[in-house]
């Protein structure tokens, strides 16, 4: 593969070349996917959900870089929806570099098959836990899509991936009153649930759902 282009079939939407929020600890490159089959009402990247031409990762950027960055972060939409992520991984990790992964873990196969060689197993993975299983519909998941989530929290968690674990809160949802079952569920894992609060809250402080 030339380094001049992406490996197939891993549409980027974009690219930050300089990140230092999007893995705790590490100054990051950070590509963001297209396409996302989920439909959470608090998204913020809804321009991604749709799968485009795309662009291509400028794989020059990791030697401009280097020394300069730690680690590369695969963030989306959703990365995992695409059969290309884990040669993507793979070629990343064989400049040298430390890959993480943003994901909902909708598709715990997926997770499964990165785990499976050193090549593709992502270094570190936030992985976005919606809800508990039973509210998938109040969050605008499908039952199929929450039960995911949950079944790559414990995949990953046997594999012992470092894991950032967090949820997405906003006024009047039903994770207002799940919190406290959904911490006491993720610290079942021996995980820290990381709690983020939703963008876009009208003049009341209440979220507009899209």
């Amino acid at each position: 593969m030339s380094a001049s282009t992406s490996p197939p079939d891993l549409p980027i939407a974009g690219v930050i070349p300089f990140s230092a929020t999007d893995w705790p600890g590490h100054l990051t490159i950070t590509a963001f996917t297209q396409g996302c089959p989920l439909t959470c009402y608090y998204c913020h990247n809804p321009a991604l959900q749709q799968v485009g031409p795309g662009v291509k990762f400028p794989w020059s950027l990791l030697e401009q870089r280097r020394g300069l960055i730690d680690a590369l972060v695969i963030s989306g939409g959703e990365p995992t929806m695409h059969p290309g992520l884990g040669s993507f991984i793979a070629t990343v990790h064989s400049r040298g570099y430390p890959v993480g992964l943003h994901t909902s873990g909708y598709r715990p196969k997926a997770i499964a098959t990165l785990l499976a060689s050193e090549n593709t197993r992502p270094d570190w993975v936030g992985l976005d836990v919606k809800c508990l299983p039973g509210s998938s519909s109040e969050v605008g998941l499908t039952p199929r899509a929450a039960a995911g989530s949950w079944q790559s929290l414990e995949l990953l968690t046997d594999a012992d991936v470092p894991l950032q674990v967090r949820t997405t809160v906003w006024p009047g949802s039903v994770l207002e009153a799940e919190l406290p079952l959904l911490q006491q569920r993720v610290a079942s894992y021996g995980h820290h649930l990381v709690v983020q609060q939703a963008r876009g809250v009208d003049a009341n402080g209440r979220y507009q759902v899209a």
